[in-house]
């Protein structure tokens, strides 16, 4: 019994180390829209940031005892200062600095002391810092823990199963305020779930008919990151606002250029097997396609300004008719066209359709 214990503890403890030894993984965008935003029609738009942090006030949930540890991060203003710099594949904002805004003054009235003191007065001024037309505020206002809990279980001839799920909500909300008139101009707020699960297997067992018996139990717990779901939730209120800007007319995104596909090569089977047909080879055949086109638009043109009897005198030249045969025939469809009631026309008109409507047949 010992020695099973012991095999036990081992394996665990090496999977622990395992995971324990793992290296760092740089995180990416949790947010996948993050990159689909179209990128903005007149450039990048200069925003700050202020006083963006955890305004919920919750300690992290425990049903033992009180903790002091706060349930969601305290370092949510640099999760929105990335989101927005991550957006449309970072072309949507630039960022001015307020967060160590102090920090920032003090270094540049360090470099001003500097540069007086080793340059005098040819010392060269410091340019003008950024500043923003509009900056964003708010913060994550909920955090609702065990908005849906529950859990199942079964044992049957000593092997027992059960698993039990908790789900928090997380609440984000931004307003985007114009800085010259002190209007809100947008306000978005996102939620998402968090989710956790734990899961264990049993098992029960006599191994003799004495008091001896073996109970062996697996359990597992897996907890979604609350950093994870905060900063997934900042994102999708960072493309929210962009969205509603875009609705609103505050910016409008940039139209998709026309891109002229090409043919680079194009593979032909014929019937000597496969041959391949470059770039160079299609232009010729475009070309020999045009000129065609162009040909075929003439033909059209000339047939279309050519009289009555130059249409029937390149029809008397095809089929040989005697030019008084020909000058007769045109002269008595004149007439027709100008009098078709006359005996001559309608005889003409009535063996013309006779001899439509006979089917034709075969002497031989």
């Amino acid at each position: 019994m010992n020695r099973v214990v012991i095999l036990l503890l081992s394996v665990l403890l090496s999977g622990c180390a395992t995971m324990a030894s793992m290296p760092p993984k740089v995180s990416e965008i949790a947010y996948s829209a993050m990159s689909e935003v179209p990128p903005p029609a007149s450039g990048k738009i200069v925003l700050a940031v202020y006083q963006f942090g955890d305004l919920t006030g919750q300690q992290k949930p425990n049903l033992v005892f009180g903790e002091m540890s706060k349930a969601v991060t305290q370092g949510s203003s640099n999760l929105l200062i990335k989101a927005l710099k991550d957006v449309g594949d970072g072309k949507w904002f630039r960022v001015a600095e307020r967060e160590s805004l102090q920090s920032l003054l003090q270094e540049r009235k360090l470099i001003r002391t500097t540069r007086q003191m080793t340059q005098g007065d040819k010392a060269k001024p410091l340019g003008p810092m950024l500043y923003a037309g509009a900056y964003l505020t708010g913060g994550i206002v909920g955090y609702d823990s065990n908005t849906l809990s529950g859990g199942y279980g079964h044992r049957f001839l000593g092997i027992g199963y059960s698993a039990q799920y908790r789900q928090d909500t997380v609440t984000v909300m931004l307003r985007l305020i114009n800085v010259v008139s002190g209007e809100v101009e947008l306000t978005v707020m996102t939620e998402k779930t968090i989710l956790s699960v734990g899961a264990g297997k049993d098992k029960f067992k006599y191994l003799d008919l004495d008091t001896q018996l073996l109970e062996v139990e697996f359990g597992a717990a897996m907890n979604e990151p609350v950093t994870y779901a905060v900063r997934k939730t900042i994102e999708g209120a960072v493309v929210e606002l962009v969205n509603s800007g875009e609705k609103k007319g505050l910016w409008k995104f940039k139209a998709p250029e026309w891109k002229n596909p090409g043919v680079e090569e194009v593979e032909m089977e014929g019937a000597d097997g496969s041959a391949t047909i470059s770039e160079d080879d299609v232009a010729e055949i475009l070309e020999v396609l045009i000129e065609a086109d162009k040909e075929a638009r003439e033909t059209v043109k000339e047939s279309q300004s050519k009289t009555y009897a130059e249409h029937h005198e390149e029809k008397l030249a095809e089929e040989e008719i005697p030019e008084e045969v020909f000058t007769q025939k045109l002269l008595d469809e004149l007439e027709c066209g100008i009098n078709p009631h006359k005996l001559m026309c309608l005889e003409k008109n009535e063996t013309s359709n006779t001899s439509s409507d006979t089917p034709h047949t075969d002497d031989r």
